[in-house]
C-alpha cells in the first residue's frame, strides 16, 4: 500500500472534493478540503475532512465527518462520527455514537455514551450515559430544568403585563 503526502493533494473546490485512492501519510501542511479513506494528519490545518478513519495530532480542523475520529492535542470545530476520541484537545461540538474525551475542553457533546477522563470539561452534554470524572456544566436534565424554569418565569412576566 502506497501513501500520498498531504502536500501532493490539491485544494478542492466545494463542488468537487479531492478523492485520492491511497491513504494520506502524516505530514505538515494546510489544505482546504480532503476526502479520503484514511487520513493520518499531523501539524497543520484542514478546512474539512470526509473519511472512514481520521487521526489528527497537533492540528486545526474545521470539520470532520468519519466513522472513527481521533484528535490529539488539536482544535476542531465539529466532529460527526460513529466513534470519536479526543485527547488533550479543544472541540466545539461532537456528535457521535460513542465519544471518549480525556483531558479536553468540549463545548457540546451529543452521543449515546460518553466516557470522560480526568481533567475534562464539557459545557453541554446530551448523552444517554456519561461515565467518568468530567466537569459538566449542563447535562440534558439540567437543560430540561433550565428550560422549564425559564418558560415558567416568562409566563409569569407575560401574565403580569395584562
Amino acid at each position: 500500500m502506497s501513501v500520498q503526502p498531504i502536500s501532493d493533494l490539491t485544494t478542492a473546490s466545494p463542488a468537487a472534493p479531492v478523492t485520492p485512492e491511497v491513504p494520506a501519510a502524516p505530514t505538515t501542511g494546510s489544505v482546504d478540503r480532503v476526502a479520503v479513506d484514511v487520513l493520518d494528519f499531523e501539524r497543520g490545518a484542514i478546512g474539512g475532512v470526509r473519511a472512514t478513519d481520521v487521526s489528527a495530532r497537533l492540528a486545526a480542523v474545521g470539520g470532520i465527518a468519519a466513522n472513527q475520529v481521533t484528535v490529539e492535542q488539536g482544535a476542531v470545530n465539529g466532529v460527526l462520527a460513529r466513534e470519536a476520541t479526543v485527547r488533550q484537545g479543544i472541540v466545539r461540538g461532537v456528535v457521535a455514537q460513542n465519544a471518549h474525551v480525556e483531558q479536553s475542553l468540549v463545548r457540546s457533546v451529543m452521543a449515546n455514551t460518553v466516557q470522560a477522563g480526568p481533567s475534562t470539561a464539557i459545557v453541554f452534554a446530551f448523552a444517554r450515559r456519561i461515565d467518568g470524572d468530567a466537569k459538566i456544566l449542563v447535562d440534558w436534565r439540567g437543560a430540561l430544568a433550565l428550560g422549564a424554569s425559564l418558560g415558567a418565569f416568562l409566563a409569569v412576566i407575560r401574565l403580569s403585563r395584562r
